[in-house]
């Protein structure tokens, strides 16, 4: 797991690259699994007038379940991504609709893709 310094310098990094420097963004990382969505790595609330977020994500050996492997910077960028496309997004609905599905699985693509171009070009810090 990230030090806070370390997470917080790759926030700094993707909020500039996501041209998401008007959003106020609070990070909390290490989290238990039952304190994110279930069956995820990280959670993000948001508030779309005010450009408030909180990211929280999981620190991966509280997970029993192993989904894929755990890469913080795609998980971050994952987080972020749902900021750009919070307009997009029916959170208040129990039941995502066919669109919000959709939304995700092309952040999640997208997210990933991000981070592996920028590890291309050898910019990564690992």
């Amino acid at each position: 797991m990230l030090s806070m310094d370390e997470a917080y310098k790759l926030l700094t990094e993707w909020i500039d690259r996501l041209f998401l420097n008007a959003w106020k963004i609070k990070l909390r990382i290490g989290c238990k699994a039952d304190e994110v969505q279930s069956g995820t790595w990280a959670n993000t609330e948001w508030t779309e007038v005010t450009k408030d977020a909180l990211i929280s994500i999981v620190d991966p050996s509280t997970i029993t379940e192993k989904m894929t492997s755990f890469d913080f910077e795609k998980t971050l960028v994952h987080e972020l991504l749902h900021l750009k496309f919070s307009l997009l997004s029916d959170i208040d609905s129990a039941y995502p609709s066919l669109q919000d599905r959709i939304v995700h699985q092309l952040i999640d693509e997208m997210a990933r893709a991000f981070v592996d171009a920028k590890r291309s070009k050898g910019e990564s810090d690992e």
